[in-house]
């Protein structure tokens, strides 16, 4: 198999409180491989987030890895991201690695017209031909299936529906024709038609560019439409890992399992849906070395607490990290 896209090995985040820093995500590792659909599910407070900023150099002031590697193949072969000046992490970002934020319009300036935002990106990663970079958008737009592209280049955010704005975002990420797209949570604050046309552009996007995506979601029904490889994360442990189909028939952790039986329409008539007890814990509360879950889960045993367990292989690529 060709080298991954991104190799995240071991990855540990803290937060800084006081004099104090509380672990947040711990010795996290996963691959993400050129033209593949990766999702990270699990909870609010289960880490996705700050791992996928950590990627792109972005974490907020606070936060900071503490531990871990992150290597990216760029053209002139993986880089440990961790490693660079925030100079050489900016040739980067916006043109190799792309984000799109949950919330569109505090992402976009209100000030500065939609067309501009999207053409900033090409100028400051070399196109200095402002014609050029205008016709680029426009072209992209419409390949990303938005209408009146030339409009839409001329409309400030704050003329634009949530939908448009996120579409906006989508084509100022995909506009240097980025290796990896992280979305996170993209859709959540959008209604259900437009949730379904974003994710259809995700696919789109991923089979028209051969982007890789990093979709990150708490919603296991997005998850299992839209990425072919899943990752479950809970309180900043990755606890299981596989094909999304996979995983979704045949989850092998006790807080997966807790997860897809709390998805509606997979419960028979009448049946009540899955509810698993209690909450995730909050960063500045004490885990216990083994199995962050364990307070949470009806079969946990004293081993459970002990230490955190190896990789359990279910199928050939599917591993749950319990005992």
């Amino acid at each position: 198999m060709a080298a991954p896209l991104l190799s995240v090995e071991h990855l540990s985040i803290g937060i800084r409180k006081g004099s104090r820093i509380f672990t947040a995500v711990q010795d996290v590792s996963f691959k993400v491989h050129s033209g593949e659909i990766v999702g990270i599910v699990g909870e609010s407070g289960c880490g996705k987030s700050l791992t996928a900023l950590s990627i792109a150099g972005l974490l907020a002031r606070g936060a900071e890895v503490i531990g871990g590697d992150i290597y990216f193949d760029t053209s002139g072969g993986a880089v440990n991201l961790l490693k660079l000046s925030e100079k050489e992490l900016c040739k980067i970002r916006g043109k190799d690695i792309s984000f799109v934020f949950q919330e569109p319009y505090p992402s976009l300036n209100p000030l500065l017209k939609a067309g501009d935002q999207i053409t900033e990106t090409l100028y400051i990663h070399g196109e200095k031909d402002r014609a050029k970079t205008k016709a680029q958008a426009i072209e992209l737009i419409k390949k990303l299936g938005l209408e009146d592209a030339e409009k839409l280049m001329e409309a400030y955010p704050h003329r634009l529906s949530g939908g448009m704005c996120q579409r906006v975002m989508i084509a100022l990420a995909m506009i240097c024709k980025p290796k990896l797209l992280i979305a996170d949570e993209p859709t959540t604050a959008l209604d259900i038609a437009t949730q379904a046309q974003i994710l259809d552009l995700m696919k789109g996007i991923n089979a028209e560019f051969g982007t890789s995506v990093l979709f990150i979601s708490h919603d296991l029904s997005i998850i299992s439409r839209l990425c072919k490889r899943v990752l479950v994360m809970y309180a900043g442990r990755l606890v299981e890992e596989g094909s999304a189909a996979e995983v979704f028939a045949n989850p092998g952790h006790e807080y997966t399992r807790g997860l897809v039986g709390s998805i509606p329409g997979r419960n028979l008539k009448g049946e009540d849906l899955a509810n698993i007890p209690g909450k995730v814990p909050s960063v500045e509360e004490e885990r216990p070395p083994g199995c962050p879950f364990a307070p949470r889960c009806s079969k946990a045993t004293e081993q459970c607490t002990k230490s955190f367990p190896a990789g359990r292989e279910i199928s050939p690529g599917h591993y749950a990290y319990c005992k």
